[in-house]
Formats: structure tokens, C-alpha cells, sequence
């Protein structure tokens, strides 16, 4: 006979307490069943079997609560349970099988043992969890939304990098928390990752996990360890990408339409070349605290990317001129060498107050080197060399503070700054010097609160952004950032939210250069220090459905950007020169529904997606209209120490200003086998595929083209996987730094 579990749970102030987590387990930590607190606390468990169980309770911010319900059997009220207050400690629920809790305005994710075994790393786990909305690529680890929109990556609370998550051994994760629309302090992120993992007191971990191409010289390779010491931790972790493809290829049409409407047409066919360069990145970090009370955080670490040798070889045909057949030939080398230093403290203070101080200094080196020539019969009608180096030095400081509420109200607030220096030279065909000075700062305060079922969180931002390039006026501008969001949960299973902000884009360093480079002998590339920042205005409604093994969601999103800027080409003494414009205005607007449904019988996952997206460009001398569909599925097979897995993506059409990209069409099957702490596996990409490929069209009325890019490695490439983690210690209640700022814009044209 089935029999009910119930309940209330508060704070210490007696306070209710909602949303907090319920999970009921076998005394195994096998997940029976879940649910969440309601806004008066209460919380009831239904149609529960005989037997003997543990009761979970967490809440971000309390202790956790365990009760042991041994000999269950009837129903039972556990009445009223207090969670104490530690608002950095971290509750940790073990489960068996895969548990989520979904609230409004955010996803808790309990990683089944079988997801954290079939994980190499910390974004790998997010491919088997199978977040809504999240795409992973399985190729470079990135993660990104389907509507094109970045996502934050934090770890127990602190902004992290993609190479940061990477460096996470599975078992370390206890949950991860997902929230689409975050406040004002993550900027135009569409979603925030937060992965909540164990700290050790005593003894440490390590790892290994890489990525082999046995087709090619691609491959993916990441170290992480980190030794413990009661409140001290050191920690370390080094990666590297390196690419090297053997048959590389593109074919080019261009229309040039001059100004007495007489058009040019050529096409340019190249040869198969070969193409290898080499990404690494590491960081060692040194970490104190004292729970509840402080910590600190110092880390140093680098980026380094390497193109040595890039040749294109092909020919050059015209249609106004048949017989004259010019070779064409193309190098390039780029380094780009960045180390940096993170410093980080935070401190509780009374009264549930929170108070955390960044800041992090980035120098960037760039060396690049490039030729262009153009030969016909033997002699080189076009010759163009080009030789760069930049150096950029910059400082970021943030501040923030946060103010918890008896009602559950919170007010946060924060200010950053940043302030760059870049010099680069320019030397070979054209010379130039180019010294520029750039200041953003970002100030906001926002409120989350409750009204009966409806949330809410309303905040507003201020940026101001000053740009001087030496030789050149600066400029000064100030704008708002309102941003609102509101969610409403009918029950436990339907909720919806509505969403607006408005976010400042400020146009990259390159961009606002004044440098010209040549590109060929008809063309040119050349930045804009007139650019202004412009107002990115989006408004997102969701409405999401979740009870059992379902979680399904509709979406309707639309953007809109006043005085975008967008590329621009015009034409000047003899040259179609490419540059950069505040355009009249960028519009999309998305309809997409979204599922996923597991585990079915405790082995299958299944999930996919499909949206259609709309887009008008309006610009200068030009108005364009673009539609497409998007769409993919995927399904995990668990049994025992096997983990299959199958994806395709068909990935919605990328337009902007006048540049269209075709959606890129992407497969992966994969199949794993764990044997105690080593993870080994076979990776197929583009299975299906003879040709990997990808088409990109610019309707540009003076300098329009068609291009195709075609890397004969990817299609059909088998990789070995390997991952190899061991661990010791036990658990050490720790604090979550709350931000990690970094500076990757070189300024570089």
C-alpha cells in the first residue's frame, strides 16, 4: 500500500522556506523520488512503497538535512525541519538515478552515478546530462545556446572558463544548477552552468583526459591536479588543442560592381593544403579559506596560440577574361601569447552580507606575418607582405555585494572597470602605428523577490565606455541597462517566465583601429574609429513543463539591435575596402520547442529540438530578409560500464548584416567502456559524411560573394578517447568565489 511523506521546512528565523530541494532515497542513495518546498515550505512526497528510505533537504545558502526513515510504512508527517544558515556551504545528494528538480527560474541537476562514470570532464558531463537549449560541441568542448547566445561557465559559484570546467573530475560534481536569463552582474549571457563540487580537506586528485584523431593529427589533451592541505589548496591544470589537417580546400565566386555598373567576376579555386596549429593553456592556483568567513584566491596562468605555417595555392580565373589564368599564392603565421594574474577575496560579513573584490591583469603579445601574391605566366603582378606586432596591457577591477533578506528578498549590487592599453606596429606594403587607450565601467543594483507564486528580479545597469585612438578624437558615451524578469509556477510541473534587458555592446578594439590592410589586388580591410556602441534590446517568453522522466519547453525570443554595427564595404580609390558602420538596426526573432525524456528504463536518454528563426537586416545601403530552420536530436544508451551515444545537429542558417552562414550539418556517435577509474572509448565524426564542409554567402551589392570551405579530415574521422582520474581525501566545506574576469581582445586588425 502506497503511503505519503510530509512536511515544513524553515529557517532559523523560522522564516519558510521555499524551493529547496526534497529528495527521497533508498539507504543506498538510490533516488526514489523529488520535489521541491512551496512558497508557505511545505512539501509532500505521494504514493511512497513500504520500506526503508533517507530524506534529503538542501537549499543554496543552509546546511543540509538528512533523515533516516528507516522501517517506513505508513504515512508520516515529519513536521516542521530548520535548515541553519551557512550561505557558502555546499549540501551534497548522491544519487543513483538521474534527479532533477526544476524550479522557474532555474534546473538542479543531480548527475546519476551512470552520467558521472560515462564523463571524461566536466563539459563532457553536460553532452549525457542534456540540458535544454545547451549545445555542446563534441569536437572543442564549446558550449553555447541554440539561439547563438554565450553561456557563463561558474564553478561553485565563480564565473570559470570553458579550460577551467574542463580541468573538473566528474566525481567532484555533486550538482549542477542551470538558469536561463541571469541577472545584470553576467552581462548578455543566455544562460548560466553552475557546477557545485567537492573541496578535499587532506590528499588531493588528479587527472587525464585527451582526444586522438587516428585519421589526423587532431587532438585534445588536459592535465589537472590539486593537492590539499586543512584550509589550503594548490591546484593545477595544462591543456593543449592541436589541429593538423591534411586536405584542406575552398572554392570563391565574387561579383564587383563598379560605380559605372560594369561588373568584374572571378573565381578563385584552390589547391588541397595542409593546415596545423597549436592551442595550449594552463594555470596553477593557490586558495585559503575559512568557511563562513573568508577566502582568498591568487591564480596565474597563460594562453598561447601558434598558426606557423598556413599556404593556400590555387588559381585565379575571370569571366570578362578567359585566357588569363593567374596563380594565386597565400601564407600566413600568427602567434598570440597572453599570460595573466587573478586575484580574488571574499568576505561573509554580518547580517547575511556578502562582500568579494577582483582583480586581474592580462598582457597580450601578437606576432603575425602574411603574404599575398598574384602571379601570371611566372611574374607576380600582386605582392603584398605584411608584418604585425601588438602588445596590449590591461586591468580589471570588480566589486560586489550582496544583502539576503528574512523574506527571501536579496539585493545585489556591483561595479566593474576595465582599463586597456594597446600598441601595435605595422610594417611591410603599408606601415602604420597604432597607440590606443580604452575605459569601460559597468555599475549595477538588482532586487530578487517573491509575491505569493510570482518571482521576480528587476535591476538596472549603467555603463559608460571611453575610446581614444592617438591621432584621433575620443569618445565618451554613458547608457542604461534595465533588465526584468519575471517567472510564475502554476504547479509542479507548468511554469513560465517572460524576460527583458537591455545590454551595451561596445565595438572590439580591432574594429575601432584605423589600420588598413591590403587584401588583394582589388580589396581591402580596414577599421572604423567613428564606431559608437550601440543598444541590444531582447525579450524572451518560455513556457516549461516538467514532471517525471519529461522536460519539454516552448520559446519565442526576439532581438533587436539599434545602430548595430555591421560590416560595411564601399568603394575608395579603386578598392572595395571592408570595413565597419553603426548600421540602422539588426532584428531576429526564434519559435523553438525542446524535449527530453529519461532514463527510460533506468538505460535510454533521449532529447532533441527544432526552432525556426527569422532575421531583418537594415543598413546603411541595404535591407535583407533571411528565414530558417534548425533542428537535432540525440540518445544516450547506459548499461552497466557501457555508455553509446548518437547526435546530429542540422544547426539554423547564421545571418548578420549582409553575411549568411548555412547551418552546419554535424554527426557523432560515440561509445565508451569504464573499467574502474580508466575511461576509454571510440569517437566517430560526421559519419555520414563524404565532405565536411561549410557554406558562407555575402549579398553585398558592390563586393558580393559565394564560398566554400571543405577539410576532408573531419568527415569519417575515428578519435580515441581516454580519461584516467584518481582521488583521495574526504569532504571540506567550501566557500564559492563569486567572479573570474579575463581580457582576450587582442585589438588587432
Amino acid at each position: 500500500m502506497a503511503q505519503n511523506i510530509s512536511g515544513k521546512l524553515v529557517d532559523e528565523a523560522q522564516q519558510p522556506l521555499p524551493y529547496a530541494n526534497i529528495v527521497l532515497q533508498t539507504v543506498d542513495s538510490a533516488f526514489v523520488t523529488g520535489t521541491t518546498t512551496g512558497e508557505k515550505g511545505e512539501f509532500k512526497l505521494q504514493k511512497i512503497v513500504a520500506g526503508d528510505y533517507r530524506l534529503a533537504i538542501s537549499s543554496i545558502g543552509y546546511q543540509s538535512l538528512y533523515l533516516s526513515l528507516q522501517g517506513f510504512e505508513r504515512t508520516a508527517d515529519v513536521g516542521t525541519l530548520t535548515l541553519a544558515d551557512a550561505s557558502q556551504e555546499l549540501g551534497e545528494v548522491t544519487v543513483t538515478a538521474s534527479s532533477r528538480v526544476s524550479r522557474a527560474d532555474q534546473k538542479l541537476i543531480f548527475p546519476s552515478k551512470k552520467q558521472i562514470s560515462a564523463s571524461n570532464n566536466g563539459v563532457d558531463m553536460l553532452r549525457h546530462l542534456m540540458l535544454p537549449r545547451l549545445r555542446v560541441n563534441s569536437m572543442d568542448g564549446s558550449v553555447g545556446m541554440t539561439d547563438g547566445s554565450s553561456v557563463q561557465l561558474c564553478i561553485n559559484g565563480r564565473k570559470a572558463t570553458k579550460e577551467e570546467v574542463t580541468a573538473l573530475l566528474p566525481e567532484e560534481v555533486i550538482r549542477v544548477e542551470f538558469q536561463e536569463d541571469p541577472g545584470l552582474r553576467y552581462g548578455d549571457a543566455g544562460a548560466v552552468i553552475n557546477y557545485i563540487v567537492r573541496r578535499y580537506e587532506v590528499g588531493g586528485s588528479f587527472g587525464y583526459n585527451g582526444m586522438q584523431s587516428l585519421k589526423s593529427g587532431f587532438g585534445n589533451h588536459n592535465l589537472t591536479g590539486k593537492v590539499n592541505f586543512k584550509q589550503s589548496e594548490i591546484s593545477f591544470y595544462y591543456g593543449n588543442r592541436l589541429q593538423y589537417f591534411n586536405e584542406i580546400w575552398f572554392d570563391k565566386n565574387e561579383t564587383f560592381t563598379f560605380e559605372d555598373g560594369s561588373q568584374y567576376h572571378r573565381s578563385q579555386y584552390a589547391e588541397a593544403n595542409k593546415k596545423k596549429n597549436l592551442q595550449q593553456w594552463g594555470a596553477v592556483t593557490y586558495n585559503l579559506q575559512e568557511t563562513d568567513k573568508y577566502m582568498l584566491n591568487a591564480t596565474v596562468g597563460f594562453s598561447h596560440y601558434n598558426d606557423p605555417d598556413l599556404r593556400m595555392k590555387g588559381k585565379l580565373y575571370t569571366e570578362e577574361f578567359p585566357n588569363s589564368v593567374t596563380d594565386r599564392e597565400e601564407w600566413n603565421h600568427d602567434r598570440n601569447l597572453s599570460p595573466y594574474l587573478d586575484l580574488y577575496f571574499q568576505k561573509n560579513l554580518k547580517h547575511k552580507q556578502f562582500l568579494a573584490l577582483n582583480v586581474v591583469g592580462t598582457y597580450i603579445n601578437t606576432k603575425n606575418r602574411s603574404s599575398y601574391t598574384e602571379l601570371l605566366s611566372g611574374e607576380p603582378v600582386v605582392d603584398y607582405y605584411s608584418g604585425i606586432r601588438g602588445k596590449k596591457y590591461s586591468l580589471i577591477g570588480e566589486g560586489i555585494y550582496e544583502k539576503a533578506f528574512k523574506d527571501g528578498g536579496k539585493l545585489s549590487a556591483g561595479v566593474r572597470h576595465t582599463q586597456g592599453y594597446t600598441d601595435n606596429d605595422y610594417n611591410g606594403t603599408l606601415q602604420y602605428s597604432s597607440q590606443m587607450k580604452q575605459a569601460d565601467t559597468y555599475a549595477y543594483a538588482q532586487y530578487n523577490g517573491k509575491w505569493g507564486k510570482l518571482g521576480y528580479r528587476l535591476g538596472m545597469g549603467v555603463t559608460r565606455s571611453w575610446f581614444q585612438q592617438i591621432g584621433q578624437e575620443d569618445y565618451e558615451t554613458y547608457s542604461l541597462n534595465p533588465r526584468l524578469n519575471l517567472t510564475y509556477a502554476f504547479n509542479d510541473q507548468w511554469s513560465i517566465s517572460l524576460n527583458g534587458n537591455v545590454n551595451t555592446m561596445n565595438p572590439s578594439l580591432s574594429q575601432l583601429s584605423a589600420v588598413e590592410q591590403l587584401t588583394d589586388s582589388l580589396q581591402s580591410e580596414r577599421g572604423n574609429p567613428n564606431l559608437k556602441p550601440y543598444s541590444y534590446y531582447r525579450s524572451t517568453f518560455r513556457l516549461n513543463y516538467s514532471k517525471g522522466k519529461w522536460d519539454i519547453g516552448l520559446r519565442n525570443q526576439y532581438n533587436y539591435r539599434d545602430k548595430a554595427i555591421m560590416p560595411h564595404i564601399y568603394r575608395e580609390d579603386d578598392r572595395f575596402v571592408h570595413s565597419y558602420a553603426n548600421h540602422s538596426s539588426f532584428q531576429d526573432w526564434t519559435v523553438g520547442l525542446d524535449g527530453r525524456v529519461g532514463m527510460l528504463w533506468n538505460v535510454l536518454q533521449l532529447s532533441g529540438s527544432i526552432e525556426s528563426r527569422k532575421y531583418w537586416s537594415n543598413g546603411i545601403d541595404f535591407r535583407h530578409t533571411q528565414h530558417s530552420i534548425g533542428w537535432d536530436v540525440a540518445a544516450t544508451f547506459m548499461y552497466k560500464n557501457f555508455t553509446a551515444s548518437v547526435e546530429f545537429q542540422h544547426n539554423s542558417d547564421y545571418f548578420f548584416g549582409e553575411v549568411l552562414a548555412t547551418g552546419e550539418e554535424a554527426h557523432a556517435i560515440d561509445l565508451q567502456y569504464r573499467w574502474k577509474r580508466l575511461n576509454v572509448g571510440l569517437r566517430m565524426f560526421n559519419p555520414f559524411q563524404k565532405d565536411y564542409k561549410r557554406n558562407e554567402e555575402d549579398w553585398n551589392k558592390y563586393a558580393g560573394y559565394s564560398y566554400q570551405y571543405h577539410i576532408d579530415d573531419v568527415a569519417r574521422m575515428i578519435c580515441v578517447t581516454l580519461s584516467w582520474n584518481i582521488n583521495f581525501g574526504r569532504d571540506y566545506k567550501s566557500n564559492n568565489k563569486k567572479m573570474q574576469n579575463s581580457d582576450t581582445d587582442a585589438g588587432v586588425l
